[in-house]
């Protein structure tokens, strides 16, 4: 059955090697053969075999990443392949997830520096998560895992960084949301994680937010009213930042157990960018929850 299986996929491989090749310079043929590609990872029933589908997926999409064309081809329709790009273009970041039997996920992505399309860095997650994650900085070759679905854009000293939020099906019983950064560090190395974020815990390097399996947590960037001290005055003023729901444990025996935590439904907190740092503001007023998002 094996054997069987490895006959299947080595012939697929070769196949839809031999159709990107012929399709290099058509972008729909290539986002058409991708997906096609994307789609059977998963519909496998088990763990080898959406893995051994994700490995064929991932090399065929490394290779038209590398190709000199693909700077000018957008790729931001590839099915359960999660794209996000700098407003210029020049950097961009695929992520997707392999779900496990075990209720966790393996994470797979590329960032791709279109300043030099030759320069395609490989996201493989490692799932040996080590204390004190919130305060760590990680290079790609230690990535933890996460599907990133919005990138913002700030210089912190004179340096250019993207601020990434994203989602991570972290175990069985819980899920999880991350704020974190992503940059280039002066040997062109890339960087995950920077110590710009004020929390009520102190100055982190990123902020990790988890919470029950079976709920939902708004994360996501957008306009809205804060209170802000001027002149020993607080002030209503309106502001591009990171919005997020106020999460509480289910019941208050839960205190401080994360995977128990659900949001209040009606108290926002969130991060506006001041000086360098992501700072914590607490209680937004979120006068419309359905505004664009930017």
């Amino acid at each position: 059955m094996k054997n069987r299986l490895l006959s299947t996929v080595l012939a697929l491989f070769f196949t839809i090697n031999f159709a990107c090749a012929q399709t290099i310079t058509n972008s729909t043929g290539i986002r058409d053969s991708l997906s096609k590609l994307s789609s059977r990872i998963w519909k496998q029933k088990t763990d080898s075999s959406r893995l051994i589908a994700n490995a064929l997926f991932f090399n065929n999409f490394q290779s038209i990443l590398k190709s000199v064309t693909s700077v000018g081809i957008p790729l931001d329709s590839i099915n359960g392949i999660t794209h996000i790009a700098s407003a210029d273009g020049k950097f961009r970041i695929f992520t997707w997830n392999v779900p496990l039997s075990n209720g966790t996920n393996k994470y797979f992505g590329f960032i791709q520096n279109n300043l030099d399309s030759s320069v395609v860095i490989q996201l493989q997650s490692n799932t040996d998560e080590q204390p004190g994650f919130d305060s760590k900085q990680f290079t790609s070759q230690e990535w933890y895992g996460a599907i990133y679905y919005k990138l913002i854009e700030v210089e912190i000293n004179n340096q250019k960084t993207y601020t990434l939020l994203g989602w991570d099906g972290f175990t069985a019983n819980s899920n999880r949301k991350l704020i974190d950064i992503v940059y280039l560090d002066k040997s062109g190395e890339i960087v995950f994680g920077m110590p710009v974020f004020k929390t009520d815990k102190g100055i982190k390097t990123r902020v990790v937010l988890e919470y029950a399996e079976k709920s939902n947590m708004l994360l996501r960037y957008d306009y809205q009213s804060i209170m802000v001290e001027k002149k020993k005055r607080l002030k209503k003023e309106d502001a591009w930042l990171i919005v997020m729901d106020r999460m509480v444990p289910m019941d208050p025996s839960m205190e401080g157990i994360r995977k128990y935590y659900v949001p209040t439904g009606d108290a926002y907190d969130g991060y506006i960018f001041r000086n360098g740092y992501w700072t914590l503001v607490e209680n937004i007023e979120v006068a419309n929850k359905l505004s664009l998002t930017k």
